[in-house]
């Protein structure tokens, strides 16, 4: 029944103009020899949470763990992407971190076991890569200092006259991008999971200056001004998120060469450049900086202005210093598409009416020889049996893996 419904749905990609691979395309000659097609899931701090909100000890945990990675593996994906540091806090034991409040309910309650250590020796054991997906600079999902836990750094520097710039408050709470401490925490938060943790990657996501506000970084600013710097503010900023980046690659790389590092951004490269100061081009062109970019293609094939094979095609032109991965949304499944058309029913309604889109997309990216994996956002949907577009689409993913 299987292989009836695979050579279903490929007839059916093939009538979309999309041909199907069902063996991973073979790494680029420019490729270490041991690089594979990444075939990743993005597992979200909020889906952690159910598991670790049902788990009272390590051996529920690890066979909550277990049972998921098993089912994750057995549908053809060979990475999971865990969120263990969604905010300032973490699901695992930090120096730096208190632990998260989605971990245990409460933010720098008692660690009752490491759900990072389970996670990696868990994923090890059945042949999966494992990451360690983390937040750089946001602290916290609410505006309230008072909510953050009293160890926690971000709450000790707010309330330091000489430190408090470290961070800024505005509908959330956010490390300053422009602090010399901040930069110094990051690249010592990274540190201690490589050091401790057998992941095969550190993972950013795409959250980096988080306002284009005067208001964010204006002390150092204005230091960086008084004593000559003549860059304008945007491009200081882009330094300042540039310099933590390679920071944080060159960390990694002098505590365990083999553990990469990736940063999964927005695919709009000049949302990216203009809005969050963060220099995605440079990344994607210049050594030193990542192993491999993962744009968010968040979009369907008809989009106005991000049309998916263009995107792709775009990214796979512009990415000559790291692999390419790209990002994409099976949570759209079934839903209306606000953001993809001004005009066009048909473009709007895409993922509504169709149910093999993502599976196209893989597809038509196993043409594209500068592409070596994708992503899948996110792991709830996967498994979510009771919304039938997206448990058809999820079926259609899985008989192209």
């Amino acid at each position: 029944m299987k292989k009836i419904f695979i050579c279903l749905v490929s007839l059916i990609l093939l009538l979309c103009g999309c041909s199907v691979n069902t063996d991973s395309p073979k790494p680029s000659k420019d490729e270490p020899v041991n690089a594979v097609y990444v075939k990743a899931v993005w597992i979200t701090y909020f889906e952690l949470e159910k598991l670790t909100a049902n788990s009272n000890t390590d051996k529920d945990f690890e066979k909550a763990v277990k049972s998921a990675f098993k089912e994750i593996k057995s549908d053809g994906f060979n990475t999971v992407t865990v969120q263990v540091r969604p905010c300032a806090d973490a699901f695992y034991k930090s120096d730096y971190f208190p632990v998260s409040k989605y971990c245990f309910g409460v933010q720098g309650c008692e660690l009752k076991y490491d759900p990072l250590e389970i996670m990696v020796e868990t994923a090890h054991k059945l042949g999966l890569r494992i990451e360690a997906w983390i937040n750089p600079y946001r602290v916290s999902q609410s505006k309230e200092i008072d909510d953050l836990s009293d160890n926690n750094i971000a709450k000790e520097w707010y309330n330091s006259d000489d430190k408090k710039s470290n961070v800024y408050v505005d509908d959330k709470i956010y490390f300053n991008p422009a602090s010399s401490e901040v930069k110094e925490l990051i690249v010592n938060g990274v540190k201690e999971i490589v050091e401790k943790y057998a992941v095969d990657a550190i993972h950013f996501d795409d959250y980096f200056y988080p306002s284009t506000s005067k208001a964010v970084d204006k002390k150092e600013y204005n230091s960086y001004k008084k004593s000559g710097g003549d860059l304008s503010l945007a491009d200081w900023r882009r330094e300042n998120v540039s310099d933590m980046v390679k920071s944080v690659y060159s960390a990694i790389k002098k505590v365990n060469s083999s553990v990469e590092f990736g940063i999964s951004p927005q695919s709009k490269i000049s949302a990216n450049y203009n809005n969050l100061y963060a220099d995605v081009e440079r990344w994607a062109t210049e050594e030193g900086f990542v192993d491999y970019i993962c744009p968010q293609i968040y979009f369907g094939f008809y989009n106005e202005v991000q049309p998916f094979t263009k995107t792709a095609k775009d990214w796979a032109a512009l990415t000559t210093s790291c692999r390419l991965y790209v990002g994409l949304p099976l949570y759209k499944s079934g839903q209306e598409d606000k953001f993809a058309s001004v005009d066009k029913d048909y473009a709007i309604n895409e993922f509504k009416e169709s149910n093999n889109v993502i599976s196209r997309q893989i597809s038509y990216l196993s043409q594209l020889e500068n592409v070596n994996g994708f992503y899948i956002y996110s792991y709830s949907y996967l498994i979510d049996e009771e919304n039938e577009s997206v448990a058809e689409e999820a079926k259609n993913i899985k008989a192209v893996m």
